[in-house]
């Protein structure tokens, strides 16, 4: 019992001003972005374009975002992680516009501002979290940290259908660029800038040195375990609201799956993030990729079925979201501090090569068959399973070797 109440007030003091900064401006971000990703392919459809054009617009902000892991993963290691942070949240003030754009080309070009955004954001929170999280508690940490978006969803997704329901979508631009714009201003007045030194010419080598990090073995173990699991995510994130859609749906039965599945993803992540800081993060990582798989063949089998998609796709996306909490401590435990902009950015690529993959793939198989996308994505990712119990053993001898 004492044990554990020592554990708990160790975690407790790691939460320090910076972390506790991060972890409110991360959901910030959540509650902004999430109904921008559960209702602009709605958006999108109600304007008259097919799928494939909706798949393409998700394809160009990926796109954008492929290019920002690059810059930003550069931008955190030689300019510091909460200036690369707070570029990315311009780019979200800037997508907020989206909704009263009037054009589908003003569209295409604030959408894809949005996904450079995000690429820079991510980057810089994820290398903030790092360096001013205590590692032994990094799982949980990250966890909380992932909650912004989750979390935030389960808040305003719901808040954001009624809002489309009752007034529309330029209501809902309009709250977004509001928040949007507060979480830029809280940016810079409440999270304090880590210390942080870097000379002339080892910022210009970090701006060009993705060769040596990028061959490392855990590093393109890494990048497979980001691509795969993401090819599937990114299927269900786009193509699960236009299932709920053609069914012929609300728009808040819509918000309600999202808040539902992004409620359960916040507790799977914590239990996820637990494990791995008590037992390590092999086990969590294996049991996350095999339900992915799981949610991902369920979904694809009864795609017409409202319970079949409320049970799988929850399933799918709690899956997919403890993946992402466990990754900040695999990159810690293969990457030292001075480069672990450019792991995440190399590794955040092919997050955004998946999502891109997976919405072009899906795009074209939904016009097929609604489930065709699921299984495809599924069946792929069978491999990823083996490849989580290669990156530890892998990751273990490298830091043998160092030593």
């Amino acid at each position: 019992m004492h044990k554990r109440g020592a554990g708990w007030r160790a975690f407790l003091s790691s939460l320090s001003r910076p972390v506790l900064a991060l972890l409110l401006l991360q959901l910030m971000a959540g509650i902004l972005l999430a109904p921008y990703r559960t209702f602009f392919p709605i958006y999108v459809k109600d304007l008259g374009y097919s799928a494939v054009l909706i798949a393409s617009l998700d394809t160009v902000q990926r796109f954008m975002g492929l290019i920002a892991a690059l810059v930003g993963g550069a931008l955190s290691d030689s300019v510091g992680r909460k200036w690369t942070l707070m570029l990315g949240q311009l780019g979200f003030l800037l997508s907020t516009l989206a909704f009263f754009a009037p054009s589908i080309g003003w569209i295409f070009l604030l959408w894809a501002a949005g996904g450079f955004g995000l690429g820079l954001s991510t980057l810089g929170g994820q290398s903030y979290l790092m360096d001013a999280a205590t590692p032994a508690h990094l799982g949980v940490l990250a966890a909380l940290y992932n909650w912004g978006y989750t979390l935030g969803g389960t808040v305003s997704n719901p808040v954001a259908g009624l809002l489309l329901d009752q007034w529309g979508y330029a209501a809902l631009g309009s709250v977004a660029a509001v928040l949007a714009l507060t979480t830029l201003s809280t940016t810079q007045f409440a999270l304090p800038r880590l210390s942080f030194s870097t000379d002339a010419r080892s910022a210009t080598r970090k701006l060009v040195g993705y060769r040596t990090v990028a061959r490392r073995p855990p590093v393109i173990l890494l990048s497979f375990l980001r691509f795969l699991p993401t090819f599937l995510y990114g299927m269900t994130v786009l193509f699960i609201p236009l299932l709920l859609h053609t069914s012929g749906v609300s728009k808040t039965v819509v918000a309600t799956y999202a808040a539902i599945s992004q409620a359960v993803a916040s507790l799977a992540q914590i239990a996820a993030g637990r494990a791995a800081d008590r037992l390590g993060g092999k086990g969590p990582l294996v049991a996350a990729v095999s339900l992915l798989v799981l949610g991902g063949l369920g979904i694809g089998l009864l795609p017409g079925r409202l319970w079949s998609i409320f049970a799988f796709g929850t399933l799918a996306t709690a899956a997919a979201w403890s993946i992402s909490a466990l990754f900040p401590g695999m990159v810690a435990q293969i990457a030292v501090v001075e480069e672990r902009g450019r792991v995440l950015g190399w590794v955040h690529l092919w997050w955004n090569v998946a999502m891109m993959a997976g919405a072009m793939t899906g795009g074209i198989l939904f016009e097929r068959w609604p489930g065709l996308p699921f299984i495809v994505a599924a069946v792929t990712n069978l491999p990823s399973i083996g490849l989580a119990f290669l990156f530890y053993r892998v990751a273990a001898r490298e830091r043998a070797v160092s030593r």
